[in-house]
């Protein structure tokens, strides 16, 4: 019978096409019958078709014990095609895997090296616990075979052994530890790839090995080998800080003449991540280190390939938490990295430009993030670089450029559309770098309230939701969060910021918060809805600090429109909350007359009011709906008062105030203490009142009133389906959010921006980022406040006209340089640095606590730092060396090492109170045998003298056995010391 081989079942897949499916479960039909074969030949064969098939997603566990049958073969093709499948289809949990032993065990004890070596690689993939403690006796005696290569592989495997036996590594580290010494280079390279990932787990085990580490780093047989090595002194270092002065010299060297990329980014990254340069830091040696590792980094940056750029983006973020000054240095070539085109890169220079901005560079950094937000309709031509076009180009070559550049179109001029996520980060980053460490790097706040200003216009939308691949490649780079959420609400927190801690800007930030309110249909993007969560900020403002609105009734107006109702209930309580405030300024002056229009005002606004908070009272929203019934039963009652209390006429003698209630109540509700800003953490601080019981039911009759209230309704028989039940229980459809049109950037505008405003000339001007009519405001509120300044020159111009000036009416002074010193040597002139305007200093509140803020923040961060560990890009679980010691069993604990302690030592000293007591025993014994031996030698009429003599000897012979047992204890008392100290 004739049997398909592997190369015939290959074949007969390609030429079925379009039925695949049923020409391979043909083949699964065959193979079943061809495994049962007697004949190995045909038996391997099967199996190897079924290896293949099963790459499509056919099982073959039901054929694990023909694979085992293949297994013991003794051709050698054969027993390969039997490893092979086992490599693939077996598990932990497959049931023959307990034949395998001896099968393995035969196999490792071959004289044919290469039987040997496939038993090895195949125990790499199918070892189990219970393998892997059966077999390390025989892979230990092959780390001294007279093949390298077998030495070696069983290096290898004894790593995977490990994970499967945590305590095989106590009885195997003698021997592997003698491998460092192997005469053979790949040998000593696998024993130190297998020392690094276990220092992972747990480095104090291996500080010992730091002088034979450190002599195979100074020899460097190959770049590898010197990459592991640094990893590894990079964990052991901050074990051991002597270490750093001794790893400086080579590693230095290394980095000063190592022509190998990567072997270069491996030694800076071993300096930042193992403290090394952390620990010279203060020293001139450091400081001198870290310029030649950023110099070194640099050099990635302009390479131009995209894996140095990335990697060196990645070691530059480590490397500005300790030398930020540094880095800056740097910021023109990291900064053309913001406008790469590959969106990665974009991301890590991101996160780069944050850690290293400073109160000099902070405007030219946000002017060229925020030039990237720009939609495509705003911006300018220059902006757009049309890519260059060659005619001797391949077809290869146009679609490999397809692929790698897909924002680029032969003959078009197509900018990269930047994505939702990116755009999120772009203004989470703008925010938080302006907020670090309580606005240290703000010198001008106005400056800062027009660029949240700025960023609300370019808000992406708020409905936007990743997929693919893109969006696990922002998680897996830490961008994840900002994903799914409204940035408005970010930006809304530092406009609600400003306004409470800086008082010299507080008033522009209400006119802000005033105008969002009042124009927010032209204050944010067309479509998609993005940046809408600004408006709870600023309703909390204009409620706030009500008594520094300029238009306070067309805010209140802004606030009672239709469209607000619509808002998230969140909001819409703020903006409940907001309207009695702005109420009690326009309505509570108590010193203004009562007059008529001033009643038929207050009357207006009442009604009003009361219009809006009328269908808010039965909200679903209970926060919503608690609010507008409290106001809009207080609105009545002001609305009764206003109506009922008569006016005072222009020539009545008789005068009328304005109702209390109006001028005292409803403003008193709000005025006391002005709010400051609270820590985060103080509200834990504060201690609990004295008989609080939260868990005691306000009302205990609650329930039976609420049943009692049902029964009421539904015997009087009242409609209740007039619409309210199908709005509370019937969620709404939302509406879908438009997307708006593509917002991107050119992938060379870097270049322009370079040439035309260079970044560290610090010639980013307002106009290429900030909108037309946010500049013409800056530019009359700068011209009013220079308007009476005799030294500004940009006021207006006095035109001539007829009016003729007067030349000698211009006083002259008359300068006396008769006594004046002119120093013959130049004098040297001051540097731009020194002629730099100093900042203004501007008062900003800090928060108020309770106690010391640092030990909570101490806290906190300690609780973030407990978190699981993550596993390795190959998924190995390698939990099982967390913490195992080589000297200590790995599974004791703090509290159970000294739980072990304290039992042995109570066997030791049960011990040692057997051994005395048995040596007192034997002592008996041994004194009462001479007396019987002279009992029978004693005579029945001997007395006297005899009696004293059998005293005397008993007595010496007591006393003798005595010594020995003291002899003895003593000898038992120091062995037990010896065993304790060992």
């Amino acid at each position: 019978m004739f049997e398909k081989s592997l190369y015939d079942l290959i074949r007969g897949l390609r030429s079925h096409k379009g039925n695949e499916r049923a020409y391979m479960l043909e083949c699964l039909k065959e193979c079943r019958n061809e495994v049962r074969s007697q004949d190995l030949d045909t038996k391997a064969a099967a199996i190897l078709k079924l290896v293949y098939l099963e790459m499509f997603g056919h099982d073959m566990s039901w054929a694990s014990f023909h694979v085992l049958e293949v297994m013991s073969s003794p051709k050698f093709m054969q027993k390969r095609v039997g490893y092979l499948a086992a490599t693939q289809s077996f598990t932990t949990e497959t049931d023959v895997l307990m034949l395998t032993t001896n099968l393995i065990k035969k196999d490792l004890s071959s004289p044919y090296p290469p039987e040997t070596a496939l038993a090895i690689n195949g125990t790499s993939h199918i070892a189990s616990p219970s393998l892997a403690r059966d077999l390390s006796p025989d892979l230990l005696s092959k780390l001294s075979h007279t093949s390298p290569q077998i030495r070696k592989k069983a290096v290898l495997v004894l790593y995977k052994c490990f994970l499967q036996s945590p305590e095989l590594l106590r009885t195997s580290w003698p021997r592997l530890r003698e491998c460092l010494n192997d005469e053979d280079g790949s040998v000593v390279s696998a024993t130190v790839n297998i020392v690094c990932e276990l220092a992972r787990r747990n480095p104090r085990n291996y500080l010992p090995l730091a002088p034979q580490l450190f002599r195979l780093l100074t020899d460097r047989e190959n770049n590898w080998m010197t990459i592991k090595l640094i990893k590894l002194f990079a964990t052991l270092t901050p074990l051991e800080p002597r270490l750093i002065k001794k790893l400086i010299p080579p590693i230095t060297n290394l980095i000063m003449t190592t022509p190998a990329m990567s072997l270069l980014y491996e030694c800076i990254n071993g300096l930042i991540s193992g403290g090394l340069l952390a620990g010279i830091q203060e020293t001139d040696e450091g400081e001198e280190l870290a310029s030649v590792c950023v110099t070194k980094l640099r050099g990635f940056l302009v390479e131009g390939d995209s894996n140095l750029k990335y990697v060196g983006l990645l070691a530059l973020t480590k490397l500005v938490a300790t030398h930020a000054h540094l880095v800056s240095i740097h910021q023109d070539v990291i900064l053309d990295c913001i406008d790469d085109a590959d969106i990665s890169i974009r991301y890590r220079a991101l996160e780069l430009v944050v850690g290293m901005v400073n109160s000099d560079s902070l405007s030219g950094v946000v002017g060229r993030l925020i030039r990237q937000l720009k939609p495509n309709a705003k911006r300018t031509e220059e902006e757009f670089v049309e890519p260059e076009v060659t005619g001797d180009e391949s077809e290869d070559e146009d679609m490999e450029e397809e692929v790698m550049h897909p924002w680029r179109i032969r003959g078009e001029i197509v900018p990269l559309e930047l994505p939702e996520e990116y755009r999120r980060a772009v203004i989470t980053s703008i925010v938080e770098m302006c907020s670090r460490d309580m606005y240290a790097n703000v010198g001008d706040f106005e400056w800062y309230l027009d660029v949240l200003i700025q960023l609300v216009r370019y808000a992406p939308p708020a409905s936007a939701s990743s997929s693919g691949d893109e969006g696990d490649e922002v998680e897996e780079e830490g961008q994840g969060e900002c994903e799914g959420q409204d940035v408005g609400e970010d930006i809304g927190k530092e406009l609600r910021n400003v306004a409470v801690r800086v008082r010299s800007v507080r008033g522009e930030a209400v006119r802000y918060a005033e105008m969002l309110v009042g124009k927010r249909e032209g204050m944010f993007p067309v479509a998609g809805g993005g940046g809408r969560r600004v408006l709870g900020a600023a309703g909390w403002i204009v409620g706030e600090y009500a008594s520094l609105l300029t238009e306070p009734n067309e805010t209140l107006l802004a606030l009672l429109r239709s469209p607000s109702p619509t808002l998230p209930a969140d909001i819409l309580a703020i903006y409940i909350q907001a309207v009695p405030k702005i109420y009690a300024v326009l309505a509570g002056a108590e010193n203004a007359p009562w007059t008529p229009p001033r009643k038929s005002t207050v009357a207006l606004l009442t009604s009003k009011i009361i219009k809006f908070l009328e269908p808010l009272a039965i909200s679903p929203n209970l926060e919503v709906q608690e609010r507008a019934v409290e106001f809009l039963e207080l609105f009545r009652l002001a609305g009764e008062a206003v109506a009922e209390q008569p006016t005072t006429a222009e020539d009545a003698d008789e005068q009328y105030d304005a109702p209390l209630l109006v001028t005292q109540a409803i403003p008193g509700m709000f005025l006391g203490l002005e709010l400051n800003p609270v820590a985060p953490r103080a509200q834990r601080k504060v201690p609990l009142p004295a008989g609080l019981d939260l868990d005691e039911p306000i009302n205990p009759y609650l329930h039976q009133l609420l049943l009692e209230s049902e029964q009421d309704s539904h015997f009087t028989g009242e409609d209740e389906d007039d619409g309210f039940r199908e709005w509370y229980y019937q969620k709404a459809i939302p509406k879908q959010a438009n997307i708006p049109a593509s917002l991107g950037i050119d992938n060379a505008v870097s270049k322009n921006l370079s040439a035309v405003a260079s970044y560290q000339s610090g010639d980013m001007r307002e106009e290429d980022y900030l909108d037309k009519d946010i500049l013409e405001r800056r530019k009359r509120e700068r011209q009013e406040r220079n308007r009476d300044d005799p030294f500004y020159i940009g006021g207006a111009v006095v035109s001539g006209g007829d009016e003729e000036v007067d030349l000698d009416s211009i006083p002259v002074m008359k300068l006396e340089l008769g006594d004046v010193n002119i120093p013959t040597t130049p004098q040297p002139q001051p540097s731009t640095s020194q002629l730099k305007k100093k900042r203004e200093k501007v008062v900003i509140a800090a928060d108020e606590g309770i106690g010391n803020e640092d030990e909570s923040l101490i806290e906190e961060t300690i609780e973030k730092s407990k978190r699981k560990p993550r596993k390795g890009l190959l998924q190995v679980d390698s939990s099982g060396l967390m913490g195992y010691s080589l000297d200590e069993p790995s599974d004791s604990a703090t509290g159970q090492e000294e739980d072990v302690k304290a039992a042995r030592k109570e066997v030791e000293r049960f011990r040692a109170e057997m051994e005395r007591a048995a040596e007192r025993v034997k002592a008996r014994a041994s004194t009462e045998e001479p007396k019987e031996k002279k009992k029978k030698k004693k005579k029945k009429g001997e007395g006297g003298d005899g009696e004293r003599k059998k005293k005397k000897k008993t007595g010496d012979a007591g006393g003798g056995i005595g010594r020995q047992a003291k002899k003895k204890l003593k000898k038992n008392k120091e062995d037990q010391k010896e065993a304790t100290e060992a």
